[in-house]
């Protein structure tokens, strides 16, 4: 298993170990695989320089090529820090990871969506259809749709796309009857591919997701990194990085504004 670095847009790979890696002493940020590589470093490459250039702490980006691996990284405390909310799994319990901010904005909701012309309106309507998900691990992309689904006692045929913009790809394609995700990734899926969309089931909100740091990081550093995180929404000098991948900046955020997302994790027996 090898782990994919991505640190400057330069894409190189290297080894799985249990500690990090990254060159000239930076800080490893891990990011779960919504999307693939090279769109995940086009966004977060601009985002870990800025972080990078405020607080005085270097910053590189990694993930695995998959969303398990990404989590077997974690698990093996690879990331000093990382961007998920997997991390809520009782598996991951252990390890002592910790919120220091959040992606800000509004809260997320999980969507079952089909396309705007499909004859499916409702839950029901999709026993033994196929639904795209991105993996069982996702939180907004599996678990809270599998409960609602349960709750309904209907029974689909899942499929797994490996991240939200594949599972999208499925629906796009026609390969599935509908397709699960976060409500903001649908949002910016669907205006970037002109995709016409209906909703079958959304969900209560939850908190975006979060901003976590290992333990191993000195407390200092914890401070400028969350320094520079939230203050990324005020500053002018990173208006046009917000404004090219479409964000807000980062929010103030603590572990206990997760525990909803512990609870349905331990519903299906996460």
């Amino acid at each position: 298993m090898r782990g994919l670095v991505l640190a400057l847009i330069v894409l190189t790979s290297g080894p799985l170990g249990a500690a990090p890696a990254a060159a000239d002493g930076a800080l490893v940020f891990g990011v779960i695989n919504q999307q693939s590589p090279s769109l995940t470093a086009e966004r977060w490459n601009p985002i870990l320089h800025y972080l990078a250039g405020v607080s005085g702490v270097p910053l590189a980006l990694k993930m695995g090529w998959t969303v398990d691996e990404t989590n077997t990284m974690m698990a093996r405390s690879v990331f000093d820090l990382m961007f998920t909310n997997h991390n809520f799994q009782s598996e991951f319990d252990g390890i002592g990871y910790r919120v220091i901010a959040r992606w800000a904005g509004e809260p997320i909701r999980a969507v079952i969506a089909a396309s705007a012309d499909s004859p499916v309106r409702h839950l029901r309507e999709l026993e033994g259809k196929a639904v795209a998900f991105p993996s069982k691990e996702a939180f907004v992309g599996y678990a809270v749709p599998l409960v609602a689904l349960r709750k309904a006692r209907v029974n689909v045929n899942e499929v797994f796309a490996g991240n939200q913009e594949g599972a999208m790809a499925q629906l796009k394609a026609r390969r599935v009857d509908a397709a699960a995700v976060n409500s903001r990734f649908l949002a910016q899926y669907a205006e970037r591919e002109g995709l016409k969309f209906r909703e079958i089931y959304v969900s209560e909100g939850f908190p975006e997701l979060a901003v976590i740091v290992h333990p191993r990081v000195a407390p200092a550093t914890v401070d400028k990194l969350r320094h520079a995180l939230i203050g990324m929404a005020d500053d002018p000098a990173a208006a046009p990085i917000l404004a090219r991948v479409k964000f807000k900046g980062f929010a103030p955020a603590s572990d206990r504004d997760y525990d909803g997302v512990r609870r349905v994790y331990k519903q299906i027996g996460q």
